[in-house]
Parts: structure tokens; sequence; C-alpha cells
């Protein structure tokens, strides 16, 4: 599937020889190493910081927030029909339900590309993780994750898990 992205800056290389992946925000300088990762995993940057990334397609009009609105990164693992979608912030998290829910939205649109493309019907869950020093208490350490409930822009609720913000941790943990 990772051939229907544009180029090496969305679709990211990881340690396929190591199972680790490394998940950074440039901005904050936050960063994770995740092991255990599956060679044929495909790792996608969603949120590239530059002018024409924030931008999901030309034919959209841009100011619209929530429609170029998205996560940092996007796991997709083909075997398990998953994509786990990853957002880094800070102490005080906000606005991820609505990144969340507008991720999910274009990696289906992109998932019905590519059956299309390829004349299958593959579907894919997603799992949505938050990575925030907030939730650092008693669950970095441990194989639990919080669970949160948030709302979203049309007051669905949107559940997403943290395991707070370790350093590193196993994929296992998220799954």
């Amino acid at each position: 599937m990772k051939e229907i992205f544009c180029n090496e800056q969305v679709v990211q290389d990881f340690d396929q020889f190591a199972g680790e992946l490394r998940l950074q925000e440039e901005a904050t300088k936050q960063s994770i190493t995740i092991g255990g990762v599956p060679n044929n995993a495909i790792l996608l940057k969603l949120d590239i910081d530059r002018r024409n990334y924030k931008v999901r397609s030309a034919y959209l009009r841009r100011g619209l927030e929530f429609i170029h609105k998205g996560c940092d990164y996007c796991l997709i693992l083909p075997d398990r029909n998953l994509a786990i979608l990853f957002e880094l912030k800070s102490n005080n998290p906000k606005g991820y339900a609505d990144q969340f829910i507008a991720s999910e939205l274009f990696i289906e649109y992109c998932v019905k590309l590519w059956n299309k493309l390829n004349c299958i019907n593959l579907t894919f869950e997603f799992k949505r993780i938050l990575l925030s020093p907030k939730y650092n208490y008693n669950y970095t350490r441990n194989n639990e994750l919080h669970t949160l409930n948030k709302t979203d822009r049309c007051n669905n609720e949107v559940r997403v898990y943290s395991p707070g913000f370790p350093l590193r941790m196993r994929l296992e943990k998220v799954l």
C-alpha cells in the first residue's frame, strides 16, 4: 500500500532488522522508540510540517482546519488489518479527538483507492494512541493503558488510549 503515497517524507523508514521505529515531534523534540514492529509494517508521517503537506488534497479548500488536520503518525499492520494512529502531545493535550477522526477518514480513503487499484477489498480497524507525559503516572512502567473518552466536533464519543509518554515501549503494549 505504501506505493500510493508520494515520497519518502510520508513513508518513513524504520529499522526492520531490529524491529524498531522512532516517532518524533520536531517542534517539541519529543520522541519515543517502539520495538516489536513487524517487517511488513508501513509507517506514515501524516503531519509533515511543510506548506504543501498540510493540505490533504488540492481539491479541498484551504483554511477548513478539520479537513486538513491529522495525527503525527500512522502505523499500518497489514497482517492484522490494523492501523494505529499516534499523536504526540505535551502535558496539556487538547484537540486530539478531531485529529484522530480526520486521520481515520484520510486513511480509509487511501485504503479504498488501494482496493480499487488492486481489485481487492481490504478493511482496517483503527487504534488511537495518545502519547502525552500527562499520563505517565503508573502507565509508563506497566502494560496498562489509560482509556480516555473524548468527544469530537460532532459530540460523538472518541475512545483514545494512552501509555503516557515513555522513552521506549513495545508495540504489543498498545495492541
